[in-house]
């Protein structure tokens, strides 16, 4: 499975307005790895562009750990443990 799937898969779990706080998350600094987005840049993105522009921006491996941490603190720990497996088996 590609990791932009796996991501999408992920994100598909969220209901909608948890998905608005997902995004309001990667607009803040939560890796020392990856600049926050600029809050206008996913405003009203649907899953496929938060997943692209996730990818894009950081590659695969940090957008998945991003995704992780974001979902920890979302409390939101099943979800971030089953992302975090799949990942690994790739």
């Amino acid at each position: 499975m590609q990791v932009k799937v796996l991501l999408f898969n992920t994100l598909e779990e969220l209901i909608d307005d948890d998905l608005k706080t997902f995004q309001w998350y990667c607009t803040m600094d939560i890796l020392a790895e990856c600049k926050p987005f600029p809050r206008s840049r996913l405003e009203k993105a649907c899953r496929i562009v938060t997943v692209t522009k996730l990818t894009e921006s950081y590659g695969e491996e940090l957008a998945v750990r991003l995704t992780v941490e974001i979902l920890k603190k979302m409390t939101i720990n099943d979800l971030a443990e089953t992302l975090r497996s799949k990942y690994n088996l790739l």
